[in-house]
């Protein structure tokens, strides 16, 4: 496995799953850009492939809750919500497996405070903490990471901006700007199917 081919192998392991989830598995039509960003970092060369899978399993899993899913085609809500704490599991699961206790916090973060701002109708600040955690797991939480995070859970003014500078600060000092470009579409373009 690469981190190419991460939605694919996910597709795949929802199939293992039988039915009712296998019969409205999909082979994903998208590239894995979220996967592969985080791959393309320093904390996760050891295991690029591996860290692309379990952001992707975990990025299903909020499609699945809020979104149109990537790998599930005609399934009915309370599938969709099943499958989706299914892909939730199977992200954290990855990360367990990868002894990574730091990623296993960012991820748990990621999906309980994402959660938060989607229930209260934030979906912009909940795409602008996706793509923070996201450079997090790729390279590391800097000591303006958790204030920014505070800031925009308390819904600040300018707090999205300043995460989302943060983001790209980081993409950048990390020669990520390619990759960080891709993702921030891929999520600009998907919130708006949220």
């Amino acid at each position: 496995m690469s981190p190419a081919t991460a939605l694919t192998a996910l597709s795949e392991r929802a199939a293992s799953e039988g039915d009712p989830l296998s019969a409205h598995v999909v082979t994903p039509a998208e590239v894995p850009v979220l996967g592969e960003l985080v791959a393309s970092g320093p904390r996760t060369a050891a295991a690029p492939a591996e860290y692309a899978f379990v952001v992707e399993a975990v990025r299903e899993g909020y499609l699945c809750h809020y979104g149109t899913p990537r790998v599930l085609e005609g399934a009915d809500s309370d599938l969709e919500l099943l499958a989706g704490d299914l892909f939730y599991a199977i992200g954290i699961s990855g990360l367990a497996a990868l002894d990574d206790l730091e990623s296993v916090g960012i991820l748990s973060d990621l999906i309980r405070i994402s959660a938060g701002f989607r229930a209260a109708g934030e979906s912009d600040r909940a795409e602008a903490l996706w793509l923070a955690q996201l450079l997090a797991l790729s390279c590391g939480i800097t000591p303006a990471l958790p204030e920014l995070i505070k800031a925009l859970r308390r819904g600040e003014p300018g707090s999205t901006e300043a995460l989302n500078e943060w983001s790209s600060a980081s993409a950048g000092e990390h020669g990520l700007g390619r990759a960080f470009l891709a993702a921030r579409k891929a999520i600009d373009s998907g919130a708006s199917n949220l």
